[in-house]
């Protein structure tokens, strides 16, 4: 339960977007704290993403090769991986109402005796 592997494209974008991180390793650190799943996301997902949405056009990548230690690809978000994301925002937030009257539909019969 609670393994949404859709989840990680919408955390990806998300973190890119905002500058909170930009290349695979911190992508997956971060990912895996903003807690969209109760799965740990692994690398390999992230790397799969990013290769998706690099290839739909929503992030685009170059190399690093400043600073010690190996180059690293870092990533960006364009104007179609904004609106992605705001898709997905608007697609969480209403699943998250729906689960919500759920959860309170399931409470409700715990109030009532059964018959």
């Amino acid at each position: 339960m609670g393994r949404l592997s859709r989840l990680v494209e919408p955390a990806v974008l998300y973190l890119v977007a905002t500058g909170q991180a930009n290349h695979g390793y911190d992508l997956v650190t971060e990912a895996n704290e903003l807690c969209l799943t109760d799965s740990t996301i692994d690398t390999a997902a992230i790397y799969r993403v990013l290769r998706d949405l690099e290839e739909q056009g929503c992030v685009v990548s170059s190399w690093d090769t400043g600073g010690s230690g190996p180059a690293r690809r870092v990533y960006q978000v364009t104007a179609a991986g904004r609106e992605r994301l705001a898709r997905w925002v608007d697609h969480i937030e209403r699943w998250s109402s729906n689960m919500q009257q759920f959860v309170q539909r399931y409470r409700a019969l715990g109030s009532k005796s059964p018959s």
